[in-house]
């Protein structure tokens, strides 16, 4: 099978000849099968049809000769002449040949007395006697008035008898018999034309002894056989090709035997499975010239789409299959050529999501203004404030410095926790700078606030909220919240939504709209605003970031992104 599977074309021939070979072979075989049957059932029938007629004649002979036997018994001057006592001979014959005359051109009726003929109906010689202690007289004795049937024992032989049919007159005082007889060759004369030359025909007693061989029965091969298998109990028509059909002839004893030859000769049979063998040889052959045509037609479009994989998988994007054909292999073409496009699109993508991730973390650090050497400075005005009991400027400096040290970790996660403790530093600052013009509340439970996220997300918003929300008012007031959300989509990870509300002057709608756009270049304005955008969507997806709306006391800012409470696996590296 190695061969085979080695070579397209090998197993494209392979898989037409099986199919194209069960077809043909399973296909003839069957087609013959049936059509054997078919013509052997109708043979069969025609055969039955054919045995009944031939029955029916011989029942006609037999029914009209049990007639003729009827009216003998009954014919007083029949009966007065097989009487002791004078005759009229003339009024004898006259009874006799008138209650003779439907079986006459066929038959010679006899009346005897004893073993001896005294009337017949038999022209020029005399019948022969019988004897009355054996054969067919015997049986008519002790049948005391039924009809029995038997053979002429003058004239019995292999080849047929002469049929007798014999019946007691029961009442003339003496052993008077009643007898008809049929020899073979009027049997003959009675069936001939009921079938024709290629079929055979024996009429015989209860013992298989013909009356009478007719066509290819006459040979008496058959009957030698059945008679062997009778006797050997085996089925009659063993070792016999024609078709054998027996039957009893009414209530007679006699027996009919039809024999036709078979409906198809061996070699009929052998030509139609010949002709299945030419038909598996030229489809062989067809199969082959199949095979190759459709392997030339297949082998040039896999050529083309095996070369252009090859090419591609070198590195060449930009590789093409050009196929004019509308089928699979066309399809096949323009799936490859959208997907090395598609392909191609990604990567340029990916490409420039590390620029813009690298462009962001190079304005944060260009933003954070050299933050050690300011950390440092700040920690020395912080404990010079500390000394000159100077506090405003001891939390300045205090809080600018976490802002400064989470600004320079190298970690780019931190717990939702850290990020808001940065948040309050921020705020105090900015307390100090607007005169406690505003209130931080933030309400977080602390199971989510375990949760990590990108550091430097929150700060943005809350300064987008003092700045701009809450400018000329003296009560404002900022509110932190955070929640759980389930996913509502086929993944694991639930959603970590974060608040940012204020009771400003609310947000504009043209600025709403530059938030929800998926363009971070819409927001280069506003720089912060764009960094968090851009951070939350490379790292997660466009379907998480920043989204704002207006309320009737304010703004609301919400940050979504993915809820875990696991330090990611590998965080990513960004090189300016």
């Amino acid at each position: 099978m190695g061969f085979i599977r080695h070579s397209f074309k090998r197993r494209l021939f392979f898989i037409i000849l099986s199919v194209t070979l069960v077809l043909v072979i399973f296909g003839g075989i069957l087609t013959i099968q049936g059509f054997q049957a078919r013509i052997r059932a109708d043979h069969e029938r025609e055969d039955r049809e054919q045995e009944i007629a031939i029955g029916n004649k011989i029942d006609d002979v037999l029914t009209l000769s049990e007639s003729v036997l009827d009216k003998i018994a009954e014919s007083d001057a029949l009966k007065k002449a097989l009487m002791p006592g004078p005759k009229n001979d003339l009024d004898t014959y006259s009874a006799l040949y008138e209650v003779t005359a439907d079986i006459r051109d066929y038959a010679v009726v006899d009346l005897y007395l004893g073993g001896t003929s005294k009337f017949s109906t038999r022209r020029g010689v005399a019948s022969e006697e019988l004897p009355t202690n054996y054969a067919v007289l015997r049986e008519a004795d002790q049948a005391a008035g039924e009809t029995v049937y038997a053979m002429d024992p003058s004239d019995a032989t292999e080849s047929g008898a002469t049929l007798i049919i014999a019946r007691k007159i029961t009442d003339v005082g003496a052993k008077g018999y009643a007898v008809i007889r049929i020899t073979q060759n009027e049997l003959k004369r009675i069936l001939a034309g009921s079938f024709n030359a290629r079929d055979g025909f024996m009429l015989t007693d209860k013992f298989f002894r013909p009356f009478c061989l007719m066509g290819t029965a006459e040979s008496k091969n058959n009957l030698s056989v059945i008679r062997k298998n009778l006797f050997k109990n085996d089925l009659y028509n063993k070792d016999i090709e024609e078709n054998v059909y027996i039957s009893e002839v009414g209530d007679s004893g006699l027996i009919s035997i039809y024999i036709t030859p078979p409906a198809f000769e061996k070699s009929a049979v052998r030509a139609g499975y010949q002709i299945v063998l030419m038909q598996v040889v030229i489809s062989i052959l067809l199969c082959l010239l199949v095979a190759s045509r459709l392997s030339s037609s297949f082998s040039k479009p896999i050529n083309t789409l095996s070369v252009a994989m090859k090419q591609f998988r070198k590195g060449d994007f930009d590789t093409k299959i050009d196929l004019n054909r509308e089928d699979e292999f066309g399809q096949l073409a323009s799936g490859f050529n959208k997907m090395t496009a598609r392909l191609k699109d990604t990567m340029r993508e990916r490409v420039e999501a590390e620029r813009k991730v690298n462009e962001a973390h190079i304005e944060l650090m260009q933003a954070q203004l050299n933050p050690h050497f300011l950390y440092n400075t700040l920690d020395t005005i912080k404990w010079v404030a500390k000394a000159n009991q100077v506090p405003e400027v001891a939390t300045l400096s205090s809080s600018l410095a976490t802002i400064l040290r989470t600004g320079i970790s190298e970690n780019q996660f931190c717990l939702l926790e850290s990020e808001l403790d940065l948040v309050r530093n921020y705020c105090d600052i900015q307390k100090i700078r607007f005169d406690d013009c505003f209130d931080l509340e933030i309400e977080v439970k602390e199971s989510i606030a375990k949760a990590y996220v990108p550091k430097l997300i929150l700060q943005p918003l809350v300064e987008n909220s003092i700045i701009h929300g809450l400018e000329g008012r003296s009560d404002g007031r900022i509110k932190i919240t955070a929640d759980r959300l389930s996913s509502d989509k086929d993944t694991d990870s639930d959603t970590l939504v974060i608040t940012v509300s204020d009771n400003g002057k609310g947000i504009s709608d043209e600025m709403i709209k530059l938030i929800e756009t998926d363009d971070p270049e819409a927001l280069k304005g506003h720089l912060g605003l764009k960094n968090v955008n851009t951070i939350i969507r490379l790292y997660y997806g466009s379907e998480y970031g920043v989204s704002a709306k207006r309320t009737e006391t304010g703004t609301e800012m919400t940050v979504r992104l993915p809820f875990s409470t696991e330090t990611p696996v590998k965080e990513r590296e960004i090189t300016p």
